[in-house]
């Protein structure tokens, strides 16, 4: 590819030979012939492309806020020297550049090689991928250049972020075959204080509370809440309408951090969880224990988007069948736009769920990114309240969660009937 210092340096060149034939000047057409000559002879002289280029990551997942840093090593394998050596690495426009520089002019000998080092800040999850890597070659006069790309392409994986959650409140109704850390409502091997009974011959002596022996007289035993692992089901509302907001702030990004903190947190409980994803249809991870569970449950809420407007009825229906007896149901949806959330929330608690609705306040959001009038915002506001008080009133827990409140302060916030 010609540069635009060789069509002017060939121009000017083809001008002054035509110049000299209308004057009949026979030096300005060996001038203008001397630069035609010198720039169609330099087109020959090129770079050499036989440069290897490899890609080294610090990390191929990582959580949104996070820094990757990323290093180009370049190598010229030939045994001619590149010349004047453009080097671009293309980074997704999602990912913001911290420090250094992903761009690099070098002028490598055979089997020279050099480093570019450079960080990415992530701001926002998903799924991304690093490349192609952009090569510019040009010659030693500038006047011509030869573009290649190497498709050399690094994936990775933004998380969302995880919220530490001090205190869950979800009690399990129902034992499993083997031992967590769930407390069930019912007496048994655990850790919470649950009732005083009398000693009957074979309690151990570990569990005999001292204080009320003295006390009354008699001798008394310590029952605890029996520990047991459950199933929890995490219900995501990926809709359309959970788009209201800013890029950073709306409705789905606080639901996904949401759930992905829930998750982490009962995992490492040994509880096993599942997740429900719903949009324009239902994405469904079966229930399970481990950190493989934790990083696919990650892994889903790094690809969410807003789409679709499925009813949460469809999805409590389809999704009944799979549902543990008795196990607690978490919904985090802002239930705009939605008509059948009671009917569906009523049907939960009616089939002897504990169910839990995190959602995120849509009104909030779009008053960030639109002026709202304050007797509007009111009235829509003491709307939403109502919804919200209807759905405690038929057994659910409900948080109603602000934007500028912390995960673990909002779980605090239950608004029970």
């Amino acid at each position: 590819m010609w540069t635009r210092k060789a069509a002017f340096s060939i121009t000017g060149g083809i001008s002054l030979v035509l110049i000299g034939m209308m004057i009949s000047n026979f030096q300005l057409m060996v001038i203008g012939l001397t630069f035609v000559a010198f720039t169609v002879l330099n087109g020959w002289i090129k770079g050499h492309g036989n440069v290897e280029v490899q890609r080294i990551l610090s990390a191929d997942n990582l959580y949104k806020g996070d820094d990757l840093f990323v290093e180009l090593r370049i190598t010229n394998r030939s045994m001619r020297r590149t010349q004047q050596l453009e080097i671009y690495d293309n980074v997704p426009h999602e990912m913001k550049l911290r420090s250094g520089l992903n761009y690099m002019r070098v002028n490598l000998g055979p089997g020279q090689s050099t480093r570019i080092r450079y960080s990415l800040r992530c701001p926002l999850r998903g799924h991304y991928s690093i490349g192609p890597i952009s090569i510019r070659f040009r010659n030693t006069f500038n006047l011509f250049a030869q573009e290649m790309f190497v498709s050399h392409h690094s994936d990775l994986i933004v998380f969302p972020q995880v919220k530490d959650v001090e205190e869950a409140f979800i009690r399990s109704r129902t034992p499993k075959m083997y031992t967590g850390a769930s407390t069930l409502r019912t007496p048994g091997p655990g850790s919470e204080f649950y009732s005083l009974r009398e000693y009957v011959t074979g309690d151990p002596f570990k569990n005999i509370n001292w204080k009320a022996f003295a006390r009354t007289g008699e001798l008394m035993v310590n029952e605890k809440c029996r520990d047991a692992v459950t199933d929890l089901f995490i219900i995501l509302d990926s809709r359309d309408i959970s788009r209201i907001g800013t890029v950073l702030k709306n409705p789905l990004e606080m639901g996904a951090v949401a759930a992905a903190s829930l998750a982490a947190f009962f995992i490492k409980r040994r509880d096993s969880v599942a997740l429900a994803i719903y949009d324009d249809g239902v994405s469904y991870l079966p229930a399970d224990t481990g950190d493989k569970q934790y990083f696919k449950i990650l892994s889903s809420l790094a690809g969410v988007v807003p789409k679709g407007k499925m009813p949460l009825q469809a999805v409590t229906n389809s999704l009944a069948p799979r549902f543990s007896r008795g196990s607690p149901v978490f919904i985090i949806s802002s239930i705009e736009g939605d008509g059948t959330v009671p009917n569906a929330v009523r049907d939960l608690v009616g089939r002897g769920h504990e169910v839990t609705i995190l959602s995120p306040s849509s009104l909030d959001f779009e008053r960030l990114v639109s002026r709202i009038p304050r007797m509007s915002y009111e009235v829509l506001k003491l709307e939403r309240q109502n919804r919200l008080t209807g759905l405690a009133g038929f057994g659910a827990s409900v948080i109603d969660w602000m934007p500028d409140v912390e995960l673990s302060q909002a779980l605090l916030q239950v608004k029970d009937i």
